[in-house]
């Protein structure tokens, strides 16, 4: 049991590490994504 417990503490740790990691990542992967869509041309906001 106490493995398992040791396992677990490493794995909260490598998750501790790499959600803000990959979050950022992620919004960098967006930022240049093309097919993103921007701010509409009318400015209202309605695509109608």
């Amino acid at each position: 049991m106490g493995l398992a417990v040791v396992f677990l503490l490493i794995l909260l740790v490598i998750a501790i590490v790499a959600i803000p990691v990959l979050t950022r990542v992620f919004r960098e992967a967006a930022g240049r994504n093309p097919n993103t869509p921007r701010n509409n041309e009318d400015g209202d906001g309605d695509r109608g």
